[in-house]
């Protein structure tokens, strides 16, 4: 490989063993151009996509609502970021980006005139292309600080019907890292859980005999329509679960080892209504429990910010309920399963696996020995080791490269004015609870209150 870029370019490669594992790892998915150029000419690939390379940065495209031009569907972060202009148009669209395994949504939307918010009143079409119950809808308008305001279609319909009146949207809902944040988490999940409902449920039941037994392994051909999402779904619902079955059996305060490395992953804890009922119920049968995560900084790299906003938050909601968290960047373990170990363990693990989910109520002696060296070396040598949680958000903040300042002020506005009325889940699956007590966390971490410091 070296040979053929000092062929191409006259220039020395510097191509060597560690380049080629991380590759093949897959821990850095988008070699630099000289590196896919002599990997095609060497391997004899067509283009980098034929060797499994992927350029995570690059925004995929989303397909518009039925009925929608797609000329006329604007980019989410674009729109944030000023590179896009916002148009009166009723076919008006706003494109929420894809992730690994979110498929990307887009949001039917009305603009609101900034001088004349009422205007959309007067248009009861509007009014009912925002609340039909079969797409995801969104209200838009010029900020009269700067930028755009963004707020929940359905949600921002059915205040207008109510009140006889169009609602104010919130300075609070201005487009930005946190707020896009939010509506692609809730937009994708929401979107994907609502077309499974039916075969969740169904599949939930026709599986439900799993749980009388302490070890079991559901294959991916036993939820054959299903998309990754919700097989995801399916498989924390499993695990947390049987996690809880069994905790009588642990004494001492245990090490909960998760496996989310990335804000898409780390979502979960802040939307799936089972996932904060199974931290509440944790956290109160322990006053000391930790958590541990693997987070190797090409995947912080790699991320988003708004995507890794959502990752510190997840933290937070943890923190909340009064549970340590601790970080590991060392890639190294990052492909262990979830476990929960104190004097006995328990294996639960569903993401990032080849089966719906994988449990156990035991383990080897060689699997102990890996969750003892996790254990010893996350207490020893968190990357964001401090005794207060507020300490170990900043430091997981400074990690992640998100401004905590910032972050606390729009946590506690967005907060204040609600995160149902930006965006809201439809699905009986998701909550915005576990959201909304993480925003409230941080917010008051940085000493302000919700409510009162606007």
């Amino acid at each position: 490989m070296n040979a053929e870029i000092l062929r191409a370019t006259g220039r020395l490669g510097a191509i060597g063993p560690k380049s080629i594992s991380d590759w093949e790892r897959g821990w850095y998915t988008w070699p630099d151009a000289q590196a896919r150029a002599a990997l095609c000419a060497v391997l004899g690939a067509p283009d980098p996509e034929a060797l499994g390379f992927e350029n995570r940065r690059l925004k995929r495209s989303v397909d518009p609502p039925p009925g929608i031009d797609p000329e006329l569907c604007l980019d989410m972060v674009s729109l944030a970021r000023g590179s896009a202009t916002l148009v009166d148009d009723p076919s008006l669209c706003v494109a929420v980006p894809a992730g690994r395994k979110f498929p990307g949504a887009g949001l039917a939307a009305a603009l609101v005139p900034q001088d004349a918010r009422d205007g959309i009143q007067s248009s009861r079409h509007a009014l009912a292309r925002l609340a039909r119950a079969d797409r995801r809808t969104a209200v838009l308008a010029h900020n009269p600080g700067g930028g755009v305001l963004v707020a929940d279609g359905r949600e921002y319909a059915a205040t207008s019907v109510r009140e006889s009146a169009p609602p104010p949207i919130p300075d609070a809902y201005r487009l930005d890292d946190l707020t896009i944040g939010i509506i692609w988490a809730v937009s994708n999940t929401d979107a994907a859980v609502l077309a499974d409902d039916a075969a969740l449920d169904s599949y939930q039941r026709s599986l439900a005999h799993y749980s009388e037994t302490s070890t079991s392994s559901a294959t991916l051909s036993e939820a054959p329509m299903l998309g990754d999402l919700s097989r995801h779904w399916l498989g924390s619902y499993f695990c947390a679960g049987h996690i809880t079955r069994h905790l009588a059996r642990l004494t001492g305060e245990p090490l909960f080892w998760t496996r989310e490395q990335r804000g898409e992953e780390a979502a979960s804890w802040l939307l799936w209504a089972h996932k904060l009922e199974y931290l509440r119920n944790t956290a109160s049968r322990y006053a000391d429990a930790r958590r541990a995560f693997c987070i190797p900084e090409h995947e912080v790299r790699s991320s988003p910010k708004y995507e890794r906003i959502l990752l510190l938050l997840a933290l937070a909601l943890m923190e909340a309920f009064n549970i340590e968290t601790q970080v590991t960047a060392d890639a190294h373990f990052g492909e262990i399963e979830g476990f929960v170990l104190a004097d006995d363990v328990i294996v639960a693990n569903w993401l990032r696996a080849p089966s719906i989910w994988y449990v156990d109520a035991g383990a080897p002696p060689s699997r102990w020995a890996t969750y003892r060296e996790i254990a010893d070396h996350t207490a020893a040598d968190s990357i964001i080791e401090h005794p207060t949680p507020v300490g170990r958000l900043q430091a997981m903040a400074a990690y992640l490269e998100i401004p905590w300042g910032w972050l606390v002020a729009r946590c506690c506005e967005v907060a204040s004015a609600g995160v149902d009325g930006l965006a809201r889940p439809r699905s009986r699956l998701l909550s915005t609870e576990g959201l909304t007590r993480a925003l409230h966390f941080t917010a008051q971490l940085g000493g302000r209150e919700p409510g009162k410091n606007l």
